[in-house]
């Protein structure tokens, strides 16, 4: 199984607690790139820009695919929430 579908597959165990849905069944994974040297990006979009859980979701978003084997490079940006920067700029640091 390639690296993306393998990343999907990881995906669909971060479950949105709200809804006990998977964020990849919620459709709030966008533009999941993965390069052949492994490097992964995608846009994660709560459910709505005030989403309380943006924060949480994101880590485990984040966490979860770390310890996917093959993963070199790392990119999880938050997009469409009133404190994105503030939750991409932490998303950051906890990557450093």
């Amino acid at each position: 199984m390639e690296l993306r579908e393998r990343a999907i597959q990881t995906l669909k165990e971060v479950i949105d607690p709200g809804t006990t849905l998977d964020v990849v069944s919620m459709g709030l994974i966008k533009n999941l790139t993965v390069t052949e040297e492994g490097e992964l990006s995608l846009n994660f979009q709560p459910s709505s820009n005030i989403c309380p859980l943006a924060l949480p979701l994101a880590l485990d978003i984040q966490n979860t695919l770390k310890r996917l084997d093959g993963i070199k490079g790392l990119s999880v940006k938050v997009i469409d929430h009133q404190k994105a920067d503030e939750v991409n700029r932490y998303l950051q640091e906890e990557l450093s």
